[in-house]
């Protein structure tokens, strides 16, 4: 799959945790400064976010089936939007059902290097 460079991201993080998504988005500031980091805190406010604006990346970070059912809706509603779910290893099953719509997974906690390999899909880095 190519990836187009995008000069100045949008970016969505997802998370129910308001630390964990502002850690997120100072990594993100920290290696893309001219990105536009906003942030939802589930769902709902997530698929309410991305329907009033386009985002190059959502990153979703929502414990158990929540966060790939997120994941899987959002690729299925804007296929032209890059989606990253962190979470734990899982199961075989549940890493297929991701590459099957489309998902990336990467592994959790979000680190300065996951993040530097999530920026990647909207062209940070090359």
């Amino acid at each position: 799959m190519s990836t187009a460079i995008v000069l100045a991201p949008t970016i969505l993080v997802v998370d129910a945790r308001a630390a964990s998504r502002m850690h997120a988005a100072c990594l993100i500031r920290n290696r893309w400064p001219d990105a536009r980091v906003e942030e939802a805190n589930d769902g709902i406010s997530a698929l309410a976010a991305v329907a009033e604006g386009g985002f190059d990346l959502v990153i979703v970070e929502l414990a158990g089936e929540a966060g790939l059912a997120l994941a899987q809706r959002l690729r299925q509603d804007r296929p032209a939007c890059q989606v990253a779910l962190l979470a734990e290893p899982g199961t075989a099953a549940g890493r297929r059902r991701a590459d099957q719509t489309g998902v990336r997974l990467f592994r959790t906690p979000m680190t300065g290097e996951v993040i530097e390999q999530v920026l990647a899909l909207v062209g940070w880095g090359d």
